[in-house]
């Protein structure tokens, strides 16, 4: 149920955004897994440009008004082997791409694209759950059952481990120079506050898998930011303690594992940050297995290593007939062409049609 505190579930279905600033490209499905480093969604950014000479492909002569042959637009994505230009009178040709990349206009007579993408933006989902709700073009709400706190602030990291706490929390509940231990490592420590710059700077040497304050002031706040895990601070920047709702919450789940996901201010929205401590549960994954998949789909790759990048069919392998590149046989697959240079095995419920 949720309390009167709007930021406190203890028990019930958690649901959370997880969206970008802007709009990207979304990486899940409704009804798919997902674990903490499930990449939801991502904007992108192009470092290298090369340009197609569409005048020699197609035989043209020159002054010819290349828009007229183009199959494509400004702004589209081209992938490997799709067709970005033809002629149809009595010298029939097709110009393919031959490398994946961004169509950005025409310039001297060629087609410009631009490649070699990296994050801009990334949208992580912080925590094991399901894609209950797919927000176009900006990324998804996914949903747990279990415990849920919305923190004031984050220092920009995800984390996570099971929860304990300092052995005084019930009289002073100061984090302070007695606090560090090797118990720590790995574990989401809760406090209600750390007055001292220096002992807060020396925790990262115990491995954490994260902090919690009620409270913590504006000058440490510098401190936990250069961090390199996540810290959460719940109630109040400055002076004072955790809540009792917050606290009560807490230590019903001791040694039960927490998963922080905090972040910094991104565009517009402020920073925040929340605790999610799933039920000990599984999840009944709603599979998307293509059945009209053939060589020539255009495919999205939907996790892994190549997840989110786009590609060509370039055969259908039955079970049995593949490794993936080791000696354990996987079901029915896809061979992908990505661009000119990369091709990769995935099975063909990790691909979605176009």
């Amino acid at each position: 149920m949720q309390t009167m505190s709007s930021k406190i579930i203890t028990g019930g279905t958690v649901r959370v955004s997880r969206q970008l600033t802007r709009n990207g490209s979304v990486m899940v499905y409704p009804g798919q897994i997902t674990d903490p480093m499930t990449r939801i969604a991502r904007r992108k950014i192009f470092r290298k440009h090369f340009t197609v000479n569409p005048t020699e492909a197609l035989e043209l002569d020159a002054g010819a008004k290349l828009r007229d042959y183009l199959l494509i637009n400004e702004g589209d994505f081209v992938s490997v082997n799709e067709n970005i230009a033809q002629r149809n009178d009595r010298k029939s040709r097709i110009l393919t791409a031959k490398r994946s990349g961004r169509f950005l206009g025409i310039s001297a007579g060629t087609l410009v694209f631009e490649s070699d993408d990296e994050d801009l933006e990334s949208v992580l989902a912080g925590f094991p759950g399901k894609v209950a709700e797919v927000v176009p073009n900006r990324g998804a709400f996914l949903e747990t059952e279990g415990a849920y706190i919305r923190g004031i602030w984050g220092n920009g990291h995800i984390g996570q481990g099971i929860i304990l706490t300092l052995d005084d929390i019930e009289h002073d509940g100061v984090f302070t120079a007695a606090s560090l231990s090797m118990a720590m490592s790995g574990a989401v420590i809760y406090a209600h506050t750390c007055y001292d710059a220096d002992v807060l700077s020396s925790v990262a040497k115990q491995s954490p898998g994260g902090l919690i304050f009620g409270a913590l002031p504006a000058d440490l706040l510098p401190v936990a930011a250069s961090l390199p895990f996540p810290v959460v601070v719940t109630d109040t920047i400055g002076n004072g303690r955790i809540g009792s709702p917050i606290y009560s919450l807490l230590g019903e789940n001791i040694i039960k594992c927490a998963y922080l996901y905090s972040e910094g201010p991104r565009g517009n929205l402020p920073g925040g940050s929340e605790i999610i401590i799933p039920q000990d549960m599984g999840f009944s994954a709603q599979m998307r297995i293509p059945t009209d998949i053939e060589v020539g789909s255009r495919v999205r790759i939907l996790d892994g290593y190549y997840n989110g990048e786009i590609g060509y069919v370039t055969e259908v392998l039955a079970p049995g007939n593949n490794t993936n590149g080791n000696t354990e046989q996987i079901g029915e697959c896809v061979r992908i062409c990505i661009d000119e240079n990369t091709e990769t095995v995935l099975p063909l419920n990790n691909v979605e049609l176009l």
